[in-house]
């Protein structure tokens, strides 16, 4: 099993988008929302290859994975002991903006 580590701009955008949701949909939405996509990163603990490979997103010179959950993308690269989450996209953002958020990380 891998540990899991949020970089800090990735935990800042979970928070982001439960924020929206909670500001409209409200909390019982909000929470779901949580939950969903936190269940799906604990499974990448255990199963850190059921993301796909984006080899066209690269971070710090290494292709990144991405799990789909809610209606959010969660970029994430496997190391050898553990899982780096990235980044978290929400579908309805432009993925033209995507290689930019990127290379501001690196």
């Amino acid at each position: 099993m891998k540990e899991i580590q949020w970089l800090k701009e990735a935990e800042d955008e979970l928070a982001a988008i439960v924020d929206y949701v909670l500001q409209n949909q409200g909390q019982k939405v909000a929470l779901e929302v949580y939950e969903s996509i936190i269940s799906q990163i604990d499974l990448l603990a255990e199963f850190s290859e059921i993301g796909t490979s984006e080899t066209k997103y690269k971070f710090k010179g290494k292709p990144l994975r991405v799990l789909h959950s809610w209606h959010t993308r969660v970029f994430y690269i496997v190391q050898e002991t553990r899982i780096d989450i990235v980044l978290l996209w929400s579908n309805r953002m432009d993925d033209r903006k995507i290689k930019k958020v990127l290379f501001e990380r690196n």
